[in-house]
């Protein structure tokens, strides 16, 4: 099945100065978008999963394996080589604890499968690698009658383009550690990864992953990747899980896939920075459109069908002369990149989204179902004067370059308000604050009154790290619900070679300092993301034969 952009060619005539970049003359943005942006629906992993599941299912149903001979499948589903499948059966209905070893208890990862069942298919997650890991497996009846049994799994080498992964402080009386919390690196290209509080490598992908790694509300993942890794084109979106398996795949048309570098050649994506998921379960996604202006669309992709619903197109909202005119930035392949939109986030609250546009310094909410702006927070200056009553009012420095706005918890018992938690690089690009611009970067939290139209800053982290922590792209900060911490994710320090995550108290106490180096290149930390291996939403099932 085969979709394509719900939206009509259309044609811009307009010069384009290319200074540097070895380009000149008039460029034409006659696209026809339908043929630009396309999506189909592909099962053939799936198919060939299936084939792995049946035989999985002959071996738990063969009766060779029981509690005392289980079955042990490493990297069932070859795409997560630090997990493993145990397949066996119990005379009796039993529950499932597992334990894997860690090198102390706050590393030891923990689940509980609660269904009393004769027949068992136990993902485990959470392995080291190259190691002979020691998984503790409790099976308990419904008297209450318990039973320890002892599981040696052997891993493979650890896969090269995974950063070295330096602690410099981890308190872990004050982090927020769940039985199988890690901490996810989503890279800008190559491997996603995650480590635990000692700086272990306890989970990878074998598939390379670019921006798109999120967690869904069932458990499983949103993942960006390729047909291969050695592929020149993100374009493959996946619904998987941290076993491997898939549940959905969406292919997209390339020929509307961009350079995020801004080069003519090298790594492409259709997908670019970021996704969600919407409250009726379908994606909503920043795409290129295939026409000369990227990175400034907005696509809602229907999750079992593959069909695009709704096209969001950021120059029918914002004024013609920021893309028409557009000069602060420019790039090799000759695109315009006016907005660059870096997120999108969803507030049920009200229907509307929030997103991030790095190059207008601007972070604005716009009604879902019409596209009509709430509010912008950011410099005014520049704006046309029909815009100006969109801008909120309050005493707080404007961002520049800045990444990840997200929606909070309520913070102040209070509906009228919502806080805001993003990642300031500071980097005046078109309208930032010139006065700090290239200073130091920080992640903030601001508080928004829709109806009175007001903003007040109510916390931040990073100014007082300096320009060492400045980071002129990439970046992001996070809220850690049980304990209100804030994981902040400084990507592209010393131009690119390192990467260092922080873990922050409400106080502004670190309690985690990261330093990630010697990756492969663009492979820095573009997100970092707390996520438990063991989503208590997540429920791991084999299809049946």
């Amino acid at each position: 099945m085969r979709t394509t952009l719900k939206k009509i060619s259309y044609f811009i005539g307009m010069t384009v100065c290319l200074t540097g970049c070895g380009v000149s003359g008039s460029v034409s943005n006659e696209v026809d978008t339908e043929e630009q942006l396309s999506v189909s629906l592909n099962d053939e992993w799936q198919e060939m999963q299936s084939e792995k599941e049946k035989k999985y299912q002959n071996l738990l149903k063969s009766g060779e394996y029981t509690e005392d001979n289980i079955y042990v499948q490493l990297d069932p589903y070859d795409a997560s080589p630090l997990s493993a499948l145990l397949l066996f059966q119990t005379e009796d209905a039993m529950t499932v604890d597992i334990s894997v070893a860690g090198k102390d208890e706050a590393t030891t990862v923990k689940n509980s499968f609660d269904d009393y069942e004769t027949d068992h298919s136990i993902p485990i997650l959470g392995l080291y690698p190259d190691t002979e890991n020691e998984v503790t497996v409790t099976l308990t009846d419904e008297s209450g009658n318990s039973m320890e049994k002892t599981v040696t799994i052997k891993t493979g080498t650890l896969a090269k383009s995974i950063a070295n992964i330096e602690v410099k402080e981890a308190d872990t009386t004050k982090m927020e550690l769940g039985d199988s919390e890690l901490t996810f690196v989503v890279p800008s290209t190559k491997r996603a990864y995650a480590f635990d509080a000692n700086g272990d490598v306890r989970w990878y992908s074998t598939r390379y992953n670019s921006h798109i790694f999120k967690e869904l509300t069932n458990g499983n993942l949103l993942y960006l990747t390729k047909e291969s890794n050695d592929a020149d084109t993100y374009n493959v979106l996946l619904e998987t899980d941290y076993l491997g398996k898939i549940y959905h795949r969406y292919d997209f048309s390339s020929s509307s896939a961009a350079n995020d570098t801004g080069k003519s050649e090298g790594e492409m994506t259709v997908i670019h920075h970021d996704g969600n998921e919407l409250p009726s379960g379908n994606f909503l996604l920043t795409v290129n459109d295939g026409s000369n202006y990227i990175e400034d669309t907005m696509i809602e992709l229907n999750r079992e069908t593959g069909e695009i619903e709704k096209t969001i197109d950021l120059k029918d909202i914002l004024p013609e002369a920021f893309y028409e005119d557009y000069d602060s930035t420019s790039r090799e392949d000759g695109k315009v990149d006016w907005f660059h939109q870096n997120s999108v986030e969803y507030d049920e609250a009200d229907n509307s989204i929030i997103i991030s546009g790095r190059h207008q310094d601007t972070i604005m909410k716009i009604d879902y179902d019409t596209s009509e702006i709430k509010w912008i927070m950011g410099d005014s200056s520049g704006w046309p004067e029909s815009y100006q009553k969109y801008f909120l009012n309050g005493e707080v420095k404007a961002s520049g370059g800045q990444h990840a706005a997200i929606v909070l918890p309520d913070q102040d018992d209070n509906d009228e308000t919502t806080d805001i938690l993003y990642y300031d690089n500071n980097i005046s690009v078109t309208r930032g604050d010139e006065e700090t611009s290239e200073k130091y970067s920080e992640a903030r939290q601001v508080r928004i009154n829709d109806a009175e139209m007001t903003i007040e800053e109510v916390w931040t982290f990073g100014e007082e790290l300096g320009e060492d922590y400045y980071t002129k792209i990439i970046g992001s900060a996070r809220y850690l619900s049980n304990t209100g911490n804030r994981l902040v994710n400084f990507g592209y320090r010393d131009e690119g070679q390192t990467s260092s995550i922080m873990e922050v108290t409400e106080e502004g106490e670190t309690v985690l300092n990261v330093d990630l180096t010697d990756f492969s290149t663009s492979a820095w930390a573009y997100r970092a993301e707390r996520f438990s291996l063991y989503n208590e939403d997540w429920a791991y099932q084999m299809n049946e034969k």
